[in-house]
């Protein structure tokens, strides 16, 4: 059984979920990713970009 303490579950439409199995087959041809790993991976990289920028936005709402 899963571990709630963990993990989440989100509901994808079926178009995404079909653009998630194209990129976790393109992002490293080499190593085939689950699911749950290509997001976790695109959500890290997408926050690199932000470069912090969601922290302070989430961290100044929390102040108010």
């Amino acid at each position: 059984m899963t571990d709630t303490s963990k993990y989440k579950n989100v509901s994808l439409s079926h178009k995404t979920y079909s653009n998630l199995e194209l990129l976790r087959n393109s992002l490293d041809p080499n190593l085939k990713l689950s699911r749950s790993q290509t997001v976790t991976y695109l959500v890290n990289e997408k926050l690199k970009k932000l470069n912090g920028k969601a922290e302070r936005k989430s961290h100044d709402k929390s102040n108010t």
